[in-house]
């Protein structure tokens, strides 16, 4: 762990340090990306656990079954048939947002918990009017995330199903029973999810090593593409740390390049001090 926190702080500013890991193995860069990218997924998830997981397990156990019985009227049923949705209520069906729900979504700009228009074809200005965070349609379920992005999944392959009060409250009791083994599930997947995202970006540094790699070739630097690539993998780590830092924060809109706004700073600065033209060697 030293090491890691090491080589982390040389990572930020030391034009001697890049100079070593250009001519490096990749093996040692990819070593260090992945005990880093651990690191940071493993306080992220500790972090969003602490905050988010005592609200999921109340929400569950005392707000849920209460939420069901007020909103889902008992003679209401939604059928699933060949992919297609019906009701027997007049809609659209509207669910309030209530100070329960945005407490635990956090999300402030939002009317609505759900609407049920199986009238009307989906289109983005509707789902903008019911300022909802679930749209269901005759064929589709769109859904908004805390970020504002919507993801709009097609029903057509979705089995044949009928929805009633009842089966939702049976569901409800049967995630209350399950939550001994779901929270350790959900903070074990949050981990995974978060560390193969980070992994992901092993693939846009193909890209952003130009960066370095075309500084290099403007400054007569004899610096490899190769080389610029395993100075690009420690550069990243900052700007994936101040990211990290900000969503643990709350600053959940942050911009999808600050960790590339990061990285070039990082590469500029390292690479701004140097004086000489063989700092980098082209192994």
């Amino acid at each position: 762990m030293k090491t890691i926190f090491e080589t982390f702080k040389k990572s930020l500013h030391n034009p001697d340090f890049y100079r070593g890991v250009a001519s490096a193995s990749l093996g040692s860069a990819l070593r260090y990306y992945v005990k880093a990218i651990f690191v940071l997924a493993v306080v992220a998830t500790i972090a969003f656990s602490i905050i988010l997981a005592p609200r999921g397990v109340r929400f569950i156990r005392d707000s849920a079954p209460s939420l069901v019985r007020s909103y889902y009227p008992t003679e209401m049923v939604v059928t699933i048939k060949k992919g297609e949705v019906s009701t027997n209520i007049a809609e659209p069906f509207v669910v309030v947002g209530s100070g329960v729900t945005r407490d635990i979504l956090q999300e402030d700009n939002l009317d609505n918990l759900l609407v049920i228009d199986t009238v009307h074809d989906f289109n983005m200005k509707m789902f903008e009017e019911h300022k909802t965070l679930i749209l269901l349609t005759k064929t589709e379920v769109a859904t908004q995330n805390n970020k504002g992005n919507v993801t709009i999944q097609s029903l057509r392959n979705t089995p044949d199903t009928i929805i009633d009060q009842t089966k939702l409250l049976a569901f409800v009791g049967k995630i209350q029973a399950g939550l001994p083994y779901l929270v350790p599930l959900g903070i074990l997947a949050t981990l995974v999810s978060l560390f193969l995202g980070y992994v992901v970006y092993l693939i846009p540094l193909f890209l952003f090593a130009l960066i370095p790699f075309l500084l290099a070739k403007v400054r007569k630097m004899p610096l490899t593409y190769s080389g610029a690539y395993k100075m690009s993998i420690y550069a990243v780590i900052p700007g994936l740390f101040l990211k990290t830092i900000f969503n643990i924060s709350g600053f959940f809109f942050v911009p999808a390049y600050l960790s590339l706004l990061v990285f070039a700073l990082v590469i500029f600065i390292n690479m701004r001090e140097v004086e000489q033209p063989t700092l980098f060697e082209s192994k």
